[in-house]
């Protein structure tokens, strides 16, 4: 049954992110069918993740005593109004209204999963129940934005929203009829403060923070660089398939690396995404190299979400809900920024300017894991069989999660 709950789980994380992103593959086909420029379309990613930063922690903390299957299944079915209004949008103001309507919910969902999936099984296998749950994130960017836009060229980008309402319709089902009741918290306070002050989660959410702002900053706009470097339109959904194929990889690297050698994974995984922006920054003209270059990023980034949502986790065990809102908070921050950033490169400077100034970015994320080696980054963290609070008071706690001790 706990197999079932977390596949169920890591579904609906899957659904969330490609909702989230899916905009990204498809640019061409949404910008020619409904009469705006491309920029225009990737600010679909970026209003989406400003509302998601507005709203996260005030919802977060109203939500916070609700049974967590009412709350997955509530958002679940946001989720389908939403990809099925996007879906049917006469024209590009009901595109930005559907799109806002999902993200008024999705930090929320982000911020509660972590805890819930930790009380779905066996304490001692609370951190592979995370990860499991999390790896949705991961595969969404790498396998769900490939499948969608591969979908979105053959039937028409409509067909992949359309798509992403049907599923989210099944997981409504799934989760109203697979999924235990668990109580939320019987406080609404969510222990922000608590997280915040832990050492390490600082640096931890600038860390993400900056990677998101480089990765995405080149990502939201991939599709008309792959064009502009000589892959033809009908081939791109290809190279993003293979950048999914090499993210399954580094999501399975992550998933072995993450409480075994987290820091060393941290290290490689960000130096790769630096020397990759790099390397896509240089190459003109070679769309092989452009294609090389492309999977290499999409196995580095891959192993990233999960990485930092742990490192976040194990740095503020006693407020487990809170550090994963912070988390999304800077996790969103960066895809805002960066597409919106990249949006005002991509028509100012240029797509050349892209990954260059991605590069730059990644490199500062990487320093900041570089210095960061006490406590956000450590070289080894175990697992002590212990309870802790993921709430701001223990008189409120109703969670019991793992206690994280960094060595």
């Amino acid at each position: 049954m706990a197999v079932i709950s977390l596949i169920t789980l890591f579904v609906g994380a899957f659904l969330t992110i490609t909702t989230e992103t899916l905009p990204m593959g498809l640019l061409p086909q949404m910008s020619q069918s409904m009469g705006v420029s491309q920029s225009m379309i990737g600010q679909l990613v970026s209003f989406y993740a400003l509302v998601t930063l507005l709203v996260t922690l005030p919802l977060t903390a109203w939500t916070s005593h609700w049974p967590r299957r009412r709350l997955f299944v509530s958002i679940m079915l946001v989720f389908a109004a939403s990809n099925l209004l996007l879906a049917f949008s006469p024209h590009y103001a009901v595109a930005v209204v559907a799109r806002l309507i999902a993200a008024a919910v999705h930090g929320v969902l982000w911020s509660m999963m972590a805890s819930y999936a930790t009380r779905l099984v066996p304490q001692q296998k609370a951190g592979r129940a995370v990860a499991t749950v999390f790896a949705g994130n991961s595969a969404a960017l790498t396998l769900g934005v490939p499948l969608g836009t591969a979908i979105g060229n053959a039937l028409g980008w409509r067909v992949s929203f359309l798509a992403m309402g049907v599923i989210s319709i099944l997981v409504v089902v799934a989760g109203a009829t697979l999924l235990p009741q668990v109580e939320g918290v019987k406080s609404g306070k969510i222990g922000v403060g608590t997280a915040f002050r832990a050492p390490g989660i600082k640096a931890i959410v600038l860390a993400t923070a900056l990677i998101m702002l480089a990765h995405f900053t080149f990502y939201t706009y991939i599709a008309p660089y792959l064009e502009d470097r000589g892959i033809p339109e009908g081939r791109v959904s290809g190279v993003l398939f293979a950048f999914g194929v090499a993210g399954i990889v580094g999501v399975w690297a992550a998933g072995i690396l993450v409480d075994k050698r987290p820091r060393d994974a941290m290290l490689m995984s960000a130096g790769l995404v630096t020397l990759s922006m790099v390397g896509l920054g240089t190459v003109n003209g070679a769309p092989v190299g452009t294609v090389t270059l492309s999977i290499v990023l999409g196995l580095a980034y891959a192993a990233l979400p999960t990485l930092l949502q742990s490192a976040a986790l194990k740095a503020a065990p006693a407020a487990q809900t809170a550090a994963s809102a912070l988390f999304i908070l800077a996790f969103n921050l960066g895809i805002f920024a960066g597409s919106g950033g990249g949006g005002q490169i991509l028509s100012h400077l240029g797509i050349d300017w892209l990954p260059v100034v991605a590069a730059v970015l990644a490199a500062a994320a990487t320093l900041v894991v570089i210095l960061a080696r006490k406590h956000a980054f450590p070289k080894v963290q175990t697992v002590t069989r212990d309870r802790t609070t993921d709430s701001a008071s223990s008189d409120d706690a109703v969670e019991p999660v793992a206690q994280f001790t960094a060595h």
